[in-house]
């Protein structure tokens, strides 16, 4: 549309529907010129008529989160037309129970370090030896590390293992990003 000699691009929504798009479109802060396929999933999935009773009903600041969830549903059940959001939901419910597992196992771990540590300590101050009992020739008998060292190890194993865990365990979130700006 011409205004005045300026030229402004129709929003999406107005321009899907074949009208003009004027200053005050409710629809044009959130379906931008440039990606009309937001507005047509938005469109298919919700109607035009219920996207604006939903803006209407909700309070002014929560109207762009509104948008937002509405965009993303939209576009999940054009990627995904049988399940759409859900698909992303299992995902993340599967992710955070895979962290909840890896949390418990690295609390047990940590668990079973300490106790090593409180074991090593307590034979360290049994094999402490008195100035007052020392005699010359007498040696001192140094404390043994094995079981310190075989915590070390398996903390390192562990610490190796989560970090490959957690190259593959975000790709549901790439899918989210690249799903708004279709």
């Amino acid at each position: 549309m011409t205004l005045k000699g300026a030229t402004t691009q129709a929003c999406a929504a107005c321009k899907y529907q074949r009208k003009r798009c004027t200053p005050d479109c409710t629809l044009a802060p959130h379906f931008r010129p440039e990606h009309p396929l937001v507005f047509k999933n938005a469109h298919k999935l919700f109607g035009v008529k219920n996207i604006l009773k939903i803006l209407e009903q909700i309070e002014p600041h929560h109207k762009t989160q509104a948008m937002r969830s509405i965009i993303y549903e939209a576009n999940m059940r054009d990627q995904f037309p049988v399940y759409g959001c859900l698909t992303a939901i299992h995902e993340l419910q599967y992710q955070i129970r895979q962290a909840e597992e890896e949390l418990h196992d690295v609390l047990t771990l940590l668990a079973f370090c300490k106790q090593c540590h409180q074991k090593q300590h307590a034979t360290n101050l049994s094999n402490v030896v008195s100035h007052d009992s020392l005699q010359l020739g007498m040696t001192v008998v140094q404390p043994d590390n094995a079981p310190l060292t075989c915590c070390r190890q398996t903390a390192a194993t562990l610490a190796h293992e989560i970090i490959h865990d957690h190259e593959e365990m975000f790709p549901v979130f790439d899918n989210i990003e690249n799903c708004s700006h279709k």
